[in-house]
């Protein structure tokens, strides 16, 4: 999805810099970023639809014990027992197949647009550190107010790559086809008003601020602009 400035004549349209993370694309790698297959997003995605299966067929995803059962995300068991692993296993867990669909459908846009293009690696740690932090500051809230709910979900690593667009949106918008970035804002105001308005009931706040905390710091450490001149 981004990046590139406004171009005056028919040449320099066949020449568009994108300019981020630390790789600079011109016509001919964009057309090679484009061949390339965003695989990171297909297993991501592959493993927490078998997951979920999984864990439908082996009992009902409502239910909160089966959820823990199954390595959902429960602060007393993270901090008291120290089953560290739940703030991952949680992260590829859903409670029904509209959770499951509203977070895959969102991961699968913008790993077909971004993975690729800001690298398979990149796209891949900010992806699971968002949803690791997401994790981490649900837990710490849940056990600090003593709310002792179970969660799960791969929405806080979806708002870390949410504010991944956004930062490159912001740093680098100057660069970008006014189309393609409203094209952009707009798929992020989908995916707000969806998981804030339509699917509200249950939503974890605290890792969603979570997710987009570690998704704006891991952002700006890793899509470093290349400095070179061409």
């Amino acid at each position: 999805m981004w990046c590139i400035s406004q171009i005056k004549n028919t040449a320099s349209k066949n020449r568009i810099f994108e300019k981020y993370s630390g790789i600079v694309y011109n016509a001919g790698m964009n057309r090679k970023a484009e061949k390339q297959i965003p695989y990171f997003t297909i297993i991501l995605i592959a493993v927490n639809v078998i997951y979920f299966f999984i864990i439908e067929i082996t009992g009902d995803p409502e239910n909160s014990l089966h959820m823990l059962d199954m390595g959902a995300n429960f602060s007393p068991l993270v901090f008291e027992e120290h089953e560290y692993y739940r703030l991952i296993s949680c992260m590829f867990m859903h409670f029904s197949i509209s959770h499951l669909m509203g977070n895959m459908i969102y991961l699968g846009i913008v790993g077909y647009n971004f993975e690729c293009r800001i690298g398979h690696l990149r796209f891949l740690i900010i992806y699971m550190l968002s949803g690791f932090g997401a994790s981490l500051l649900s837990s710490a809230y849940y056990q600090i107010t003593k709310q002792y709910t179970v969660s799960a979900g791969a929405s806080g690593a979806v708002y870390g790559l949410m504010a991944m667009v956004v930062y490159l949106t912001v740093k680098y918008g100057r660069r970008t086809n006014r189309a393609y970035l409203t094209y952009r804002i707009l798929i992020l105001a989908v995916f707000l008003f969806y998981s804030n308005f339509i699917n509200a009931d249950g939503v974890d706040v605290a890792a969603h601020i979570g997710g987009l905390a570690f998704g704006f710091l891991l952002s700006f450490l890793l899509l470093k602009p290349d400095e070179k001149k061409h």
